[in-house]
C-alpha cells in the first residue's frame, strides 16, 4: 500500500508512530512542515523523529495570531538550524497540517524529488502525536507530485521569516493573548501539553517542581502579571509581600522607574489609587512590595495568612492590586502559571507571572 487515509489515538496507533515509520522508510533529506499551532513538546517529538531519520535541513511554518504556537518552540527551532516562517496576516487561521519529505527545497516547485505526504488534523503537540484523536492521510508514492509541491510552496511562501526581533515582539503578543485563557483552554488549544491542578489554597501536589527556564513560556521581560503567596509577609505598620527574584523583575519592568523613595501609584480593588512602596533588597533577593493598610483584605490577609497578592499591567497601562481569597479566581492564576511553566516556589510559598 503506498497511500492509505488512518486514524490515530482512536485504535491504538499513534501519529507518533505513524510519522516515525514513514520518515524511517523514505528517507527524506529534507523535511517541511505547514501547521497551525507548535507546542514545546510537539516540536521535541518531531524533531527527535527526524534528528533520528537522518534529515539534512527542516523547514517551518506556523500561525502566530492566534497566540496559540509556544515561542519557546519557535526559538528552539530557529537554535536548531530550522528554517522557520510565521504567519498573522490572514483574515482568518493559517490552519494547514501538511508535512512533505522530499530530495531538496526548490523554490520555484517547493520540492524536488518528493518522496512523502502527511496531511491531516495534526498541529505539532503532545496531543496530536500521542493522545488525540486525529486523521491523517498519508502517501509515499504521491499521484500528484507537483499538487502536493505547490501546497507546501503555497504555504511557506505565505509565512515571513521569524527574527529575533519578530519573535520578541510575538513573545509578548503570546503574553497578552493568553493572560485570560482559562487554564484548561490552554491545554485544550495545545498551548501547553499538561496541567497541574492547585488546591483551593494554591498549592500544587508535593511532587511538583518548578520549571526549568528553557519551559518557561513566557519570560519575565514579556509578562504582565506577577503574584504571590500570602503564606508569609513582613511589616507592622505596611503589609510588605515579598516577590521573588523572577516575579520581582515583572514588577520592576511594568513599575517602571519609581521615585527616590520606591513610592508607586497602584489602582486597587475598590476602585481607589493609593501609593505602594516597591524595593530590591540584597541581603535576601527579594523585591518587597509595601501594600497600605487601607487597601482591600489587607486586614483579613493579616488574620488568615493565605491567598495571594496580584499585581497586572493591563493593555491601557493601568496599574492594578489586588488580594484574592482561595478560591476559583486565585486558583485560576496559579494554574495559569503552572501551566505555562512560570512559577516558582520558596519553603513557605508560590509566586508565579504571565
Amino acid at each position: 500500500m503506498t497511500s492509505s487515509v488512518v486514524t490515530t489515538g482512536i485504535s491504538g496507533n499513534t501519529y507518533k508512530a505513524l510519522l516515525r515509520k514513514h520518515i524511517l522508510h523514505t528517507k527524506p533529506s529534507v523535511v517541511g512542515l505547514a501547521v497551525a499551532y507548535v507546542s514545546a513538546s510537539g516540536f521535541n517529538l518531531v524533531k527527535s523523529i527526524l534528528d533520528e531519520g537522518g534529515v539534512d535541513e527542516v523547514r517551518l511554518v506556523a500561525d502566530t495570531k492566534d497566540g496559540v504556537t509556544h515561542p519557546k518552540a519557535l526559538q528552539t527551532a530557529m537554535d536548531s538550524g530550522w528554517g522557520v516562517r510565521v504567519v498573522d496576516s490572514l483574515p482568518g487561521t493559517f490552519h494547514p497540517k501538511l508535512y512533505v519529505g522530499a530530495n531538496s527545497f526548490d523554490e520555484t516547485k517547493g520540492v524536488d524529488g518528493l518522496s512523502l505526504v502527511i496531511a491531516g488534523s495534526q498541529n505539532l503537540s503532545l496531543g496530536a502525536f500521542s493522545r488525540n484523536g486525529e486523521c491523517a492521510f498519508w502517501s509515499v508514492a504521491p499521484h500528484s507530485r507537483d499538487s502536493a509541491a505547490r501546497a507546501w510552496l503555497d504555504c511557506w511562501q505565505l509565512g515571513v521569516p521569524l527574527t529575533k526581533a519578530k519573535l520578541k515582539d510575538y513573545e509578548k503578543y503570546f503574553a497578552l493573548r493568553n493572560r485570560h485563557r482559562r487554564p484548561e483552554d490552554l491545554v485544550t488549544l495545545g498551548v501547553v501539553d499538561r496541567s497541574l491542578k492547585t488546591t483551593a489554597a494554591g498549592t500544587p501536589p508535593k511532587t511538583a517542581t518548578p520549571p526549568k527556564t528553557a519551559e518557561k513560556a513566557i519570560s519575565e521581560t514579556a509578562a504582565s502579571v506577577a503574584w504571590a503567596g500570602l503564606q508569609s509577609f513582613t511589616g507592622e505598620y505596611n503589609l510588605q509581600v515579598e516577590f521573588p527574584k523572577e516575579a520581582g523583575l515583572v514588577l520592576r519592568r511594568v513599575f517602571g522607574k519609581p521615585s527616590k523613595d520606591g513610592s508607586i501609584d497602584i489602582l486597587c480593588a475598590d476602585g481607589i489609587t493609593r501609593t505602594f512602596k516597591f524595593r530590591f533588597y540584597e541581603d535576601n533577593g527579594m523585591f518587597r512590595l509595601n501594600v497600605p493598610n487601607a487597601a482591600p483584605m489587607v486586614d483579613w490577609a493579616r488574620a488568615n495568612k493565605t491567598g495571594i497578592a496580584y499585581v497586572e499591567h493591563d493593555e491601557a497601562g493601568v496599574l492594578s492590586f489586588e488580594i484574592l481569597k482561595p478560591g476559583q479566581p486565585l486558583m485560576d492564576v496559579v494554574d495559569r502559571s503552572l501551566a505555562l511553566g512560570t512559577w516558582g516556589r520558596t519553603p513557605t510559598r508560590l509566586y508565579g507571572w504571565y
